[in-house]
């Protein structure tokens, strides 16, 4: 770990402490504690210099590595960034160096950001909240979807806990606050050979908190929303990263009951709807008429036959 996330530590416990003490605990220079104590200042931290030492100063409206954590359940390793190409790029090189599950990376900018079928996906501003949780999940590499449609329950509950708005799903990965977009979800995983499990799984969450200045972009402002129409309250967006890591673990921990499918399905806004099913170079068109008890979206075409689908694109037509 890093000095300054090992100074921040100590810190965090809101008592003065001294650079002397700080060195001592971590086995380091006391110039290396000033120099560490300078970086987290520069990365917005308040930390007071006292005759008798280094006070952390917190302001329950930041959004950082402090407010997220005291909304936490569980112990998770956060990485904080202020801009970077996207969470999933940075968290799948931890996962690589062997970083353990649990772990959280969230980036305040995203410049490459990615959704699905690699579309880009707009995360330049600090409207949004963009983070990527590591698995190493012991699973087959197929019902990896799985964890794609707990993520989806899991953002769903989190958003409904922290605001007075309800949410639904659309098969398979995106949140909707009434028939617009808020949240997209990508998960990304490395298969082992040797097991024909997953090595890792880096589950990737980008969440509209409100519009960007001047708006959507036109190409999507007709389909994407935020969870406010104009701004977020303060401190919302750490409460809301901390609730959907709860979530999510609360699901994960109960990962084999399957129950999540349930609450999926009940929150799903695509049953009964007619759509087009893009796999490949394939299109199905007909009614969805279920998701079943392995998420896969069920269709039914207008000759009456069904048709099964454990991926793929589903689009809804008007």
């Amino acid at each position: 770990m890093e000095t300054k996330k090992r100074v921040l530590e100590i810190l965090s416990d809101g008592k003065n402490v001294s650079g002397s003490q700080i060195a001592k605990e971590l086995g380091i220079t006391r110039n290396s504690v000033w120099k560490a104590v300078n970086g987290l200042r520069a990365q917005g931290y308040r930390v007071d210099s006292l005759p008798t030492g280094y006070l952390l100063v917190a302001d329950e409206n930041a959004f950082d590595e402090i407010n997220i954590s005291k909304s936490l359940k569980r112990k998770h390793k956060l990485y904080i960034y202020k801009k970077e190409t996207s969470s999933n790029t940075v968290a799948k090189a931890l996962c690589q160096r062997g970083e353990e599950e649990g772990t959280v990376v969230v980036v305040e900018s995203q410049t490459e950001g990615r959704g699905r079928m690699g579309r880009s996906f707009l995360s330049s501003s600090e409207n949004g909240l963009y983070m990527s949780i590591i698995l190493r999940p012991k699973i087959q590499a197929e019902k990896c979807v799985n964890i794609t449609v707990a993520c989806a329950v899991a953002v769903a509950k989190a958003i409904e806990e922290r605001s007075d708005v309800q949410c639904g799903i659309k098969w398979v990965n995106d949140i909707y606050i009434g028939n617009k977009k808020c949240c997209g979800i990508l998960t990304e995983a490395s298969l082992s050979l040797e097991t024909g499990g997953l090595d890792y799984a880096v589950v990737g969450i980008g969440v509209n908190l409100c519009p960007p200045k001047g708006g959507f972009d036109k190409e999507i402002e007709d389909i994407a929303c935020g969870i406010y129409e104009n701004s977020y309250p303060c401190g919302f967006k750490a409460k809301l990263c901390a609730s959907i890591i709860n979530s999510f673990f609360d699901i994960y921990e109960e990962f084999d009951s399957r129950e999540f499918i349930k609450e999926y399905k009940e929150k799903s806004i695509i049953i009964g709807k007619t759509v087009d099913v893009h796999v490949g170079d394939k299109t199905v068109c007909g009614v969805v008429t279920d998701i079943d008890e392995n998420a896969n979206l069920v269709v039914t075409d207008e000759k009456g036959k069904k048709h099964v689908f454990n991926s793929g694109e589903a689009r809804v037509k008007i």
